[in-house]
């Protein structure tokens, strides 16, 4: 049965046109990028649709990832979300010319000897991770 289902999943890859499989996956990436804005705005698709002044349907259409979006329709939701939904290569560059590095702080516990079980944890300093390239210094 399964060998069935693979069968039809590579009949159908095989039949999708490349710009069929690119639409949907950015279309699904739209909508990602939309959900979690809302999210971080803490709203509803309900109040988004509200705001946006559209039926909460729509905006399930919308955000379903198969959905025609226009540019206008992109634009009203970037404008009410007061965030990019998409961003072209070169805006981005422009826009995120200065990278702002974040560090984190972490605490290492090991078993320095070789007997794994039976030796006593010891408590180090804390280690600093960088993420700027793969530097790390450990206290």
């Amino acid at each position: 049965m399964i060998k069935d289902y693979q069968g039809v999943v590579d009949r159908i890859k095989n039949r999708t046109r490349p710009e069929q499989r690119i639409f949907v996956q950015k279309n699904l990436s739209i909508s990602h990028q939309v959900s979690m804005l809302l999210e971080h705005h803490g709203w509803t698709q309900k109040e988004f649709a509200t705001r946006l002044g559209k039926e909460p349907s729509e905006i399930s259409k919308w955000l379903s990832g198969l959905h025609n979006l226009t540019l206008q329709s992109i634009s009203k939701m970037e404008a009410v979300l007061e965030n990019d939904v998409i961003l072209t290569p070169l805006e981005a560059c422009e826009k995120y010319k200065e990278v702002h590095y974040k560090y984190i702080t972490l605490k290492v516990f090991a078993r320095p000897n070789s007997d794994p079980i039976n030796s006593p944890i010891h408590y180090p300093e804390t280690a600093t991770m960088e993420t700027e390239s793969t530097k790390q210094k450990v206290a």
